[in-house]
């Protein structure tokens, strides 16, 4: 999909997300789902991006319902309807993997991890740091006060293409 497909996408949903959220700044998903959809069905340019789109979420649900998990029956990981994936794209059968198959999986596993547990430390650093300032500044009751008052936020641009966090597509990549 093209960058100008991602950012149409990404503005209109941007647009009515903006449009339902409540006045205490509260964004209900299902809401948001319905309203896009109405969106998206008047727009003829947009819907074959979207679907495009809706496909791959689809993709990645069946990866994430379909990885290995421990099975209660046997303890172990194996299902041989579980995928297996090998980055670039490309998935296999755990019942038709190789043994280079199960290393590379098992590097893949490694570094997703240690992206996960660094950034999941990073949340929670960042929510320790915020929850004392709320109990040290208790007259601010919205965090874009705290940050600006407490932290020195200032406003910039907003960067929809995730400051080279990796996505779940990305770490398949790697």
């Amino acid at each position: 999909m093209t960058q100008i497909a991602n950012t149409a996408l990404r503005t209109l949903v941007l647009e009515v997300a903006r449009r339902i959220t409540t006045d205490r700044g509260r964004i209900h998903t299902e809401e948001l789902q319905r309203e896009l959809a109405k969106e998206l069905a008047g727009n003829e340019d947009l819907l074959p991006l979207a679907l495009t789109k809706g496909c791959q979420g689809l993709v990645r649900d069946m990866g994430a319902r379909h990885s290995p998990r421990r099975r209660r029956t046997s303890g172990g990981l194996y299902h041989p309807d579980s995928v297996l994936k090998l980055g670039n794209g490309i998935w296999v059968w755990m019942k038709d993997a190789t043994p280079t198959d199960i290393t590379q999986w098992g590097r893949i596993c490694s570094r997703n991890a240690v992206h996960i547990l660094t950034a999941e430390a990073e949340n929670q650093q960042y929510v320790a740091d915020r929850t004392d300032a709320f109990r040290d500044h208790p007259g601010i009751e919205r965090l874009a006060s705290l940050e600006e008052a407490v932290f020195h936020y200032q406003q910039d641009t907003f960067d929809d293409e995730l400051d080279g966090v990796l996505d779940t597509d990305d770490l398949d990549r790697l």
